[in-house]
């Protein structure tokens, strides 16, 4: 391999933004690499993690018919490395959205990866979330793409503007196939919703994100209540919402000062399982997004069969204390308050997060009523990301761009786990200046030599990683992995039959509740609750990612403005009592004036185009 540098264009705009295009996905999930000398731990896959395809066609032409370009005989697309082969001079142009704080872009361990293993030259623009959206509105206003944009989130109408009616976005989908991104396309052919997700209804593909299983215990939605507190009251987990309502009831004859199920409306909201009770499948604990219920396009919080049962029933919470008094005002901090003192008997995080002692809680069970007879649990509707990178149409070399796209769609997540946590201590000869990650086999801890001898340098781990390791951050580009100690382990050069995420397998347990007496793992405790009690009744619901022309986008958000105005106003009216609740009907006309058949009208037609 080569080991010379390149000169590296970084450009770090100062203006600062007024608004940023749209918030990026999370970045709290910590990540890992690959390990080896390279190429042969970054290769590993594992046939159980990753299945056969189900899609048709052929492995040269996409869902819309196109056939996808020759491989140039210089590019290696099998997720070798390196990806241009030896002798050969090629280059990406490619703005990166970076911290504030980070490095220069050449002295970041994976540039130095990139171009000494992958054999690709860089220049890099470098901008910020501060400047991001002034970067990106004057990139595009200038038609001067580089050939790759990375981490400056588009929301999916812009994808829609530069892409289908700009032309200065290129459709990727003719290159997912089996020749130009193998590992990206077994996963969309195991997975076909996942592709669905960041796919327009013309089956353009104008962007790729960040993966991750929607359906997975850490990536759900949460929901715990307290299994001794039900014990002590002679009762069993609520699995009806009357069962439910009798539990809280339960919790606040432990004392005036108990708040059965706290949390505020804009701070820790725990309405949605009240939602869920009522056959709404959301995420929004507020009503305010469009859901699925009964496979029907609706809007909770205008529709008319099932939402003015639910504030009935938030109205006997509210009147009856089992909610906080203070519930449309709390903010953060007094919820958290709230938490950590044990006066909750039902909240919507994980427990290990508030409690030192979290051992009385467990994951709660989804909830029937007389108006949904079937118990489910809404997926992820952020496991899935779209916008964070794309191609521009004037790349002169578009092979080479998904290529390096696709590697880091190498499943079991191992090459992704590397990008944004570097490589393990063992492998001396892709160090690049850094000493490497290494995982304590008994408490599986993730240890950096680097952070730990030079504490004046690094305030954290996440912050020596911006600084020193990340092009860019985690939950970008690439498939993560559930069992993300797993990648690790594999980055830190365990084998095969060493690899150990010291979860418990609950198809051997008989009662796996009782593991929360013993369990002083408070993340493992928290997963393993909803592993045990809620991913059996996950269900995929509306879709994350909607692509509507500029115009119906500004229509649905100028809409939905006024409607969230007025929806919120009157819903916390009906649950204080300061509106009667005989004056439900008079509420759905006037929130139909509003435009709210409208609004559904849209996203039901759109959701008919991509089911039909």
């Amino acid at each position: 391999m080569k080991r010379n540098r390149k000169k590296v264009v970084a450009a770090v705009l100062s203006a600062v933004m007024l608004c940023s295009m749209a918030a990026c996905g999370s970045q709290s999930e910590e990540a890992s690499g690959s390990g080896s000398s390279a190429p042969e731990a970054v290769q590993e896959s594992s046939a159980e993690e990753t299945q056969g395809g189900q899609e048709s066609g052929s492995a040269g032409e996409t869902q819309s018919g196109q056939e996808s370009a020759s491989i140039p005989e210089w590019l290696d697309t099998s997720g070798n490395l390196p990806i241009v082969k030896e002798g050969e001079e090629k280059t990406l142009s490619v703005a990166i959205q970076m911290s504030v704080d980070s490095g220069n872009p050449e002295d970041m361990w994976f540039y130095q990866f990139i171009e000494d293993q992958m054999n690709i030259n860089l220049e890099v623009t470098k901008f910020t979330s501060e400047n991001q959206n002034e970067f990106l509105s004057l990139t595009f206003a200038d038609a001067d793409l580089p050939d790759i944009i990375i981490a400056g989130y588009l929301n999916t109408s812009d994808l829609v503007t530069y892409g289908a009616e700009e032309g200065q976005l290129l459709d990727l989908a003719p290159y997912i196939n089996e020749t130009n991104m193998p590992n990206l396309t077994q996963i969309y052919e195991t997975n076909p919703e996942y592709k669905n997700a960041v796919m327009d209804t013309e089956g353009h593909v104008w962007s790729l994100g960040y993966i991750n299983n929607p359906k997975d215990r850490g990536q759900i939605p949460r929901a715990f209540i307290n299994y001794d507190w039900l014990e002590e009251a002679g009762l069993e987990v609520p699995t009806t919402l009357d069962e439910f309502v009798d539990a809280l009831r339960a919790f606040k004859e432990r004392g005036d000062d108990i708040i059965p199920m706290a949390g505020g409306y804009n701070a820790a909201n725990p309405c949605l399982i009240l939602l869920n009770a009522y056959g709404y499948n959301t995420t929004d604990s507020k009503g305010l997004s469009i859901a699925l219920r009964d496979g029907k396009v609706v809007l909770p919080v205008a529709d008319r069969e099932a939402y003015g049962a639910y504030l009935t029933t938030m109205n006997t919470l509210y009147s009856e204390g089992l909610i906080d008094p203070d519930f449309y005002t709390t903010d953060g901090s007094t919820v958290s308050a709230i938490y950590s003192s044990g006066k909750s008997g039902f909240i919507p995080e994980a427990p290990f997060v508030y409690l030192s002692d979290y051992s009385s809680f467990w994951g709660a069970s989804p909830l029937t009523s007389e108006y949904n007879d079937t118990q489910m649990w809404p997926a992820s509707t952020s496991a899935i990301s779209a916008g964070q990178f794309v191609v521009s149409a004037s790349c002169e070399e578009p092979e080479l761009a998904m290529a390096f796209a696709d590697w880091f769609f190498k499943a079991p997540g191992t090459n992704y786990e590397m990008s944004v946590s570097g490589p393990g201590a063992q492998d001396t000869d892709i160090l690049y200046g850094v000493k490497g990650m290494k995982i304590d086999p008994e408490t599986k801890a993730v240890i950096y030599d680097d952070v730990e001898e030079n504490p004046n340098l690094y305030s954290s781990t996440n912050d020596y990683l911006s600084k020193r390791v990340q092009l860019w951050a985690a939950r970008i580009v690439g498939i993560g992995t559930p069992q993300n100690i797993l990648a690790k382990e594999r980055v830190c050069g365990w084998s095969e039959d060493e690899l150990d995420d010291g979860y418990p397998d609950l198809s051997t347990i008989d009662n796996p509740s009782e593991l929360r007496k013993t369990m002083n793992d408070g993340e493992m405790h928290f997963r393993v609750a909803l592993e045990d009690t809620l991913v059996p009744y996950v269900e995929e619901g509306y879709p994350s990612s909607v692509y509507l022309d500029q115009e119906t986008a500004l229509r649905a958000a100028n809409l939905l403005t006024v409607i969230t105005e007025y929806a919120e106003q009157e819903s916390a009216k009906f649950v204080t009592g300061t509106r009667s609740l005989d004056e439900l009907d008079n509420y759905f006309d006037e929130i139909e004036r509003l435009g709210a058949t409208e609004y559904v009208e849209i996203y039901q037609n759109y959701y008919d185009s991509i089911n039909g």
